[in-house]
């Protein structure tokens, strides 16, 4: 089981925007070498009740919600894991 949990919430199924959300971490977690990894999570789900998350895409790292209602490139996206994770 990975270190970190990278959590996209969003549209079931995903739409555009939390699929280039999903690849911008993924992308970002192999670029930093994390040991990570991102998962699709419906934001209608009640599990993301838990979160609050209002808006599609929301990202939600180690439990903490990181990012809402926008799409990070792949160096937000880094700069984001390295702030939440502390790398």
């Amino acid at each position: 089981m990975p270190a970190h949990v990278v959590k996209v919430f969003g549209g079931e199924p995903p739409c555009a925007k939390c699929k280039n959300v999903e690849r911008a971490f993924r992308e970002a977690i192999k670029e930093l070498n994390l040991d990570a990894e991102v998962v699709h999570v419906s934001a209608m789900s009640d599990e993301a009740d838990e979160y609050g998350v209002m808006m599609a895409p929301t990202v939600v790292i180690d439990g903490k919600v990181a990012v809402s209602g926008k799409v990070p490139s792949k160096d937000e996206a880094a700069r984001i894991l390295r702030k939440e994770i502390g790398q």
